[in-house]
């Protein structure tokens, strides 16, 4: 695997970063454009500062490095464990704790996904849910919900799968199943 300070990412990555097909990236990395190393099976994998650099050379557009993600959390040590986390996948984080508090933080940074605890004394899920269904801006944002009793919310997310993703993670939090639905997510 390649060595180095930044982050590693696929074509299909690299592609949705610089607004392009995933072909075009493929093309760059064959034709030594981009410098990228293969996996055994034949894929290319980039370490996002040779996309930044990339980038500047042949004059691009930003590489999309606001990424955030809401978390929806009362409990400071699980909010600063998240965080954590989101931030080794180079994520901007922001919370909230009320309705307000999301408003302002949707208004604000637009993130990219939801991450909620489901035990949270001033607001219920449902509410959540409510509010972000009914406003253009956030209905489709994907949701991933952290809870203790994965079958106790079952019945109360069903309705809102239509129109978002929502993944659900069971405590105690496995740092790759935790990776693994962020990915899917995003």
């Amino acid at each position: 695997m390649l060595k180095g300070n930044g982050k590693i990412i696929s074509t299909e990555e690299a592609a949705r970063l610089l607004g392009v097909s995933q072909q075009s990236v493929r093309k760059w990395c064959q034709g030594g454009k981009i410098r990228a190393k293969t996996t055994p099976g034949g894929f290319y994998k980039i370490e996002r500062s040779e996309l930044e650099r990339f980038r500047q050379e042949f004059n691009m557009p930003n590489l999309d490095s606001n990424e955030y993600v809401l978390i929806i959390e009362e409990n400071q040590e699980r909010i600063k464990f998240i965080s954590g986390l989101l931030e080794m996948l180079d994520f901007e984080v922001v919370t909230a704790s009320n309705l307000i508090g999301i408003g302002i933080a949707i208004g604000k940074t637009r993130p990219n996904f939801i991450i909620s605890g489901t035990k949270l004394s001033k607001l219920k899920l449902e509410n959540i849910l409510t509010s972000c269904s009914e406003n253009d801006e956030t209905k489709s944002l994907p949701l991933l919900l952290i809870t203790e009793d994965e079958k106790k919310i079952d019945s109360i997310i069903t309705p809102y799968k239509k129109e978002r993703k929502i993944s659900v993670l069971s405590e105690p939090l496995d740092i790759h199943q935790f990776k693994r639905k962020v990915e899917e997510l995003t």
